[in-house]
This record gives structure tokens, sequence and C-alpha cells, in this order.
């Protein structure tokens, strides 16, 4: 009897122990559901936050095709509109050299026939037919004059440039000496930087030189005494040259015309010219991979820049 009340006990305890494992089991069970529950929620969170990526990702990859595409298409435009551009400019180029040159013959036979008029019949006009021919004279040799500078505007933009690395300093004396035997009776005061040494053509850099410079002299002739400076500005990427005088100046309302074909900011008696020179200069500083632009005041002065890009041994 005692055995059996052991025995019995043994099996309640065995039993009670077999409980707490099934109780300690099922939480674990459930537990890991629940985690499971938790993980697959978050997976399929992840899934859809990945597939609203993809179609985001889609989406901006087809807006890049078209925004590529459009962009190829723009630069094919320019390009087109680039090639048709040289072309024009070539063929505007042709055309002024063309009709430059044609102008020459007539040009020669009026001067001719008023040289001979003058010459043969002088004593037997009178002053007021001297008079036209003279103004007939005058008028041809400034067309003549037009012609020729047209002629180098043409020649400017068609010439092959011979790029080296020349010594600004010696161009700017041979132009110099020039423009002082021109001027010898003028009073003028030239102050002028050490320049550097730049990568460029020197037929066409000192054809810029002279046009600048003589500019320079010529509208500074109302002044007792002229200064004109020139000085340098060595930039990062670039020099920039500046001429600084003391002249007639200009009003800046009309600086955006300073560059173009035939214009004028004076009138012909009060000033020669053709109106050409700047517009070489433009031409020419372009060619090089610069910039020209000027500032100024009326009877205070005028300053003229154009910059020249640093060569890659600068």
């Amino acid at each position: 009897m005692k055995n059996q009340d052991n025995s019995k006990g043994l099996l309640i305890i065995e039993l009670q122990e077999l409980q707490q494992k099934y109780n300690s089991l099922e939480g674990l069970f459930n537990k890991v559901v629940t985690e499971s529950e938790l993980v697959a929620n978050k997976l399929i969170i992840a899934n859809k936050e990945l597939t609203y990526q993809n179609k985001e990702k889609e989406k901006r990859a087809a807006e890049l095709i078209i925004a590529n595409k459009e962009l190829v298409f723009q630069n094919e435009e320019k390009e087109k509109r680039a090639a048709e551009l040289i072309i024009a400019n070539k063929e505007l180029e042709a055309f002024s050299y063309s009709v430059s040159h044609d102008l020459r013959a007539p040009l020669r036979h009026i001067n001719g026939y008023v040289d001979l008029l003058l010459g043969r019949f002088s004593d037997s006009l009178p002053d007021k037919a001297k008079y036209y021919l003279n103004n007939v004279a005058d008028s041809s040799r400034q067309m003549g004059t037009l012609i020729d500078n047209l002629l180098q505007f043409s020649r400017t933009g068609r010439q092959e440039m011979r790029l080296a690395y020349l010594d600004m300093n010696i161009i700017v004396l041979e132009v110099l000496e020039t423009i002082n035997l021109d001027n010898h009776e003028r009073n003028i005061q030239w102050q002028i930087d050490k320049l550097p040494h730049v990568y460029c053509d020197h037929a066409l850099m000192r054809l810029v030189w002279t046009n600048l410079l003589s500019n320079a002299v010529k509208f500074t002739s109302t002044r007792e005494k002229a200064i004109i400076e020139i000085n340098v500005l060595d930039e990062k990427e670039e020099f920039v040259f500046a001429i600084h005088d003391n002249g007639v100046g200009f009003d800046m309302q009309y600086a955006q015309k300073l560059f173009g074909v035939f214009q004028r900011m004076h009138p012909s008696d009060e000033f020669e010219g053709t109106g050409i020179g700047l517009a070489n200069v433009h031409n020419i500083i372009l060619r090089h991979g610069g910039r020209t632009w000027a500032q100024a005041e009326l009877d205070k002065g005028a300053s003229f820049y154009f910059s020249i890009p640093k060569n890659k041994e600068d």
C-alpha cells in the first residue's frame, strides 16, 4: 500500500514536470510564431517598398531616356545650326571679298577721269567745277579706304592662323614705331606695362594692336597732351589687355554697337574712319578664343579690353 502511494506521488511529479515542459514549449512556439509573423509582415512591407522603388526607378529611367533623346536632338540641332552658320559666314566673307575686289575697277576709272579733268582742263574749269571734282576725288579716296578695310575684314575671317608663343611687348613696339612716325608732331605720353608672352598669330595680333592704338591716338587728337596707357591683368585662365586714353570717349548706351561692321560713335567730319577696325579686332580676338569689350564716358576717355586664353604651357 505504501509502495503504491509512492508510485502515485512520483507519477504526479513527472506529470507536473511534463506539464511545465509543455507549457514552456507552447510559450516558445507561440513566441516563434509571433516573431515569424512580425518578420513576415516586415518582409511584406519591405517587398511593397521595393516594388514601389523599382517602379519609381523605371519611371525615372523612362524620363531619363526621354530627356536624353531631347538632349541628343538639341545637340544635333545646335550642330546643324553651327554648320549652317559656318557656311553662311564663309559665303558672307567670300561675297565681301568679291564685292570689294570688283568695286576697285570702277573706282580706278573714277579716279582716273577726275585726274584727267583736273590735269588737262584745270585752266578752263570754273572754281565751282574744281570744287566738285575735288569732292569726287575725296569721296573716291574714302571709298578706296573702305574697300581696303572690307578686304582686310574678309581676309581676317578666312586667313589661316599661324599660332606661336610670342612676346606681346615686341608686337606692341612694332606697332608704336609706325604710329609715332605718322604722328611725330603730336604730344603723346605712352605708359606701357611689361606684357606677357601669349599664344597667338603674329600678323593678326599686330592688326589688333594697330587698330586699338590708332584709335586711341585718333580720339585723343583734340587733347593738348594725349595720355595712352597699356596694361595687362594676369587672370587664372587668360590675360586681359587694356588700352586706356584721355580722349573724347563715347556714350555707353551705344557700346554694344562698337564692334559691329560700319559702326561709328562719332561723325566722319570729326574723326575719319570706316567703322570696320573694331569689327576686325572683335573677329580676330574671337578666333583666338578671347573676348572684347569697352568702357567710356563722354569727354573723359575710353578703355578697350581684350582677352587671350592662356596656353597650357603658361
